[in-house]
């Protein structure tokens, strides 16, 4: 393939200092993941960096015009990136499966970036595996905190969309338009349009104008079109569509799956008040506040929701003031500067999440104290030793409850500097770095830091990442500097295959809590042990 070039680009050899992206994509089409990086790209060229595309299609077609270079694998592969981006899942298998060339340590940074709800979930984990991610962004929230503890990467961050609040304004002119006009409702031609097609049918003489590609609707809306209440514009630019925005009484937004909802967000800069489903629109939208939200987005409701703005101006006038004002945070040169900020190298292998303490990892910090309620009860004034003590969450909150010393043990550099940060550089917690994978080597490496006991001993998470042939005497020796407690945290089936319950009794620790199974987790069940005399 002939690598297209973009318009008035320069060659990526030629860029100088600053730092290269390259957003991979099977073909260059009118899709709103691809529009967002073209849009990053036009607020890095200001401050020196630079951004291409690497098309993996056999045939890749040129459906929209760019500024920026288009590349073949083979071209990009002769450069050096400072990141690789992989925006989205929608992608052939066949290109999905080539992202596992972009591996390279020539394609810097490798970020993914998850752009719907989880309805495609499936297909985000396929690219993850294939990926293998640095750095992963969702651009909403309907992924919650622990729901995406299969993908693998160091870091998760949110980053939500943006929309170009200069471009997409009130247009005063709009309000000036006669009463006597139809009422018109704005929408997109090609995502979930039947149940507003059904409506505008339900209202009557409501007016709809919808851009996208159309499809079939000249057959399927034939009666709309012949009456006249139907206008098919086709693909649209943005000053297409700032016009589009401007001659709409409202926006209504139908679908059932979405990450960011380019329409709502583009509607609500323009000042038209908004109709919405929930769907990639969390961000801005309030029901009755900055939009009239609809969740069953059936064609009576959308028709209810638009003949209620069509019968009160007040409320319509309303919504649109309070969703400029809602939306003008999210502009590009914000989002642009907090994306250059998550695509930094990474010095930190996150393990949890807790955004507050400055942690982006996948497992929540409630999930990592479950379990371990009896034993933060119990521990003030008393000594814990952490084997695996990832970023110092779980010592912090047995500092918080009273501990008076916490030993912790953790092999990613990173995160036991973290720990000790977050542990507030304390005396009362010490971290070191140390690989547990051969108990007697880490007790030979660490005897001078280690006591010969602890009052509580958290083995959590730790069983199941060690060699098959040494984890039970990694546990017999965490075992043996427990003069009371030890918590266990692994998978219920690895708990009865190693005959964990017998192992310890030998040693004389008593199961107490022995339904943990019931309160099994991701992490795995928790199980606390008592030492009998």
């Amino acid at each position: 393939m002939v690598a297209a070039r973009g318009i008035n680009s320069r060659p990526i050899s030629d860029c100088g200092d600053g730092k290269r992206f390259l957003v991979a994509c099977h073909e260059l089409i009118v899709a709103g993941g691809l529009y967002r990086f073209e849009r990053f790209g036009h607020i890095i060229q200001k401050i020196g960096h630079h951004l291409a595309f690497v098309a993996f299609g056999e045939m890749p077609l040129r459906v929209r015009e760019t500024e920026f270079p288009v590349l073949s694998f083979e071209e990009a592969s002769r450069m050096t990136w400072d990141v690789t981006i992989v925006p989205g899942a929608g992608f052939p298998e066949s290109t999905i499966r080539r992202f596992a060339d972009l591996t390279s340590p020539s394609f810097g940074l490798r970020v993914q970036h998850v752009l719907n709800d989880q309805t495609r979930k499936s297909g985000f984990l396929n690219v993850n595996r294939v990926f293998e991610p640095d750095v992963v962004v969702f651009n909403n929230r309907h992924w919650k905190p622990g729901e995406f503890i299969e993908f693998q990467a160091d870091a998760f961050y949110f980053l939500e969309g943006a929309v170009d609040i200069e471009r997409f304004a009130p247009n005063p002119e709009r309000y000036a338009r006669p009463h006597c006009n139809p009422f018109v409702v704005g929408g997109l031609a090609n995502k979930n349009v039947n149940p507003l097609l059904d409506a505008a049918r339900l209202c009557g003489d409501v007016h709809l104008h919808l851009f996208g590609h159309p499809g079939d609707l000249a057959i399927h809306a034939r009666d709309l079109l012949d009456e006249g209440r139907l206008q098919l514009l086709g693909v649209l630019d943005e000053d297409e569509l700032a016009t589009f925005y401007a001659g709409l009484d409202c926006v209504v937004h139908t679908e059932t799956f979405a990450g960011w909802a380019n329409l709502a967000a583009e509607g609500m800069a323009c000042g038209v008040p908004v109709i919405c489903t929930p769907h990639g629109t969390g961000a801005f939208a309030d029901h009755e506040t900055t939009a009239l939200l609809v969740s069953n987005p059936t064609p009576h409701e959308f028709a209810e929701a638009i003949q209620r703005l069509r019968n009160d101006p007040h409320l319509a006038a309303h919504l649109a003031r309070n969703a400029r004002q809602r939306i003008l945070p999210f502009s590009w040169t914000s989002y642009s500067a907090a994306l250059l900020r998550l695509m930094r190298p990474q010095d930190t292998k996150y393990y949890s999440w807790s955004p507050e303490r400055g942690l982006f990892g996948k497992w929540p910090e409630v999930a990592r104290l479950a379990g371990l309620e009896p034993l933060l009860a119990k521990c003030d004034r008393k000594s814990v030793l952490d084997l695996g003590a990832a970023e110092g969450v779980i010592a912090r909150n047995f500092l918080d409850h009273g501990a008076t010393l916490v030993h912790g043990f953790e092999r990613e550099p990173s995160r036991v500097r973290l720990a000790a940060s977050i542990c507030d550089n304390t005396s009362r917690a010490q971290f070191w770095e140390a690989d547990l994978s051969d108990w007697d080597d880490f007790e030979a490496a660490h005897c001078s830091n280690l006591r010969d006991l602890y009052d509580i001993v958290l083995y959590l998470g730790l069983h199941q990442h060690l060699p098959a042939e040494k984890r039970m005497r990694a546990l017999a020796g965490a075992a043996t500097r427990s003069s009371h407690w030890l918590a266990i945290r692994m998978p219920t089936a690895l708990f009865a295959a190693d005959g964990v319950e017998q192992f310890l009794a030998d040693r004389r620790f008593v199961c107490v809590n022995g339904h943990a199974k019931d309160k099994l987790t991701a992490l795995g069940a928790s199980y606390l042990f008592r030492y009998c005399n």
